[in-house]
């Protein structure tokens, strides 16, 4: 990304670079599992990142791209909190109004799962991202809150406002 982010600076045009870090949204990929057995499966069921509301996302775009103030910013998006799978499952149980079991996979049972849909180079660093996220993965950024006024939503919210895509 930062060749991109390099050609769009030397463009000689207003920018604004956002840098959102995982999606709540990831969150479909156990859309099927949860409708048909009310469970999540995934690897490190504990560890938690950040993740951040795609809606959050576009409302921060449509603001910088409104408002000159933002050209040559960089804004680093995610959630207000750092929220594990086995959290996430909860909330989207919660917003379900019954349980969703959460089912830990191991590092081995998640990468073969994974390369069904992802080629390997970016397996293996989503794993050690979900595993073992570094300082600034897991880093809470004030960039939502500073360019809409108000917090990013939690996951929570997310799951609610999607309810309709795990039923």
């Amino acid at each position: 990304m930062r060749a991109v982010e390099e050609a769009v600076r030397g463009s000689g045009l207003a920018w604004t670079i956002l840098r959102p870090g995982g999606f709540a949204s990831n969150a479909y990929a156990w859309a099927e599992s949860v409708r048909a057995e009310r469970t999540v499966a995934a690897p490190f069921g504990d560890v938690g990142i950040p993740v951040i509301d795609p809606a959050d996302i576009a409302e921060v775009a449509a603001v910088a791209l409104r408002k000159d103030e933002h050209a040559g910013h960089v804004y680093e998006l995610n959630g207000p909190a750092a929220v594990t799978p086995r959290q996430q499952a909860e909330a989207i149980g919660a917003a379900l109004g019954e349980p969703v079991r959460f089912v830990e996979l191991t590092r081995a049972e998640a990468h073969a799962r994974m390369t069904a849909f992802m080629p390997e180079p970016v397996v293996e660093t989503t794993l050690a991202v979900l595993g073992e996220p570094n300082a600034a993965e897991l880093r809470l950024s004030p960039d939502v809150e500073r360019v809409l006024g108000r917090a990013p939503r939690p996951f929570a919210e997310w799951a609610r406002r999607n309810v309709e895509a795990f039923r």
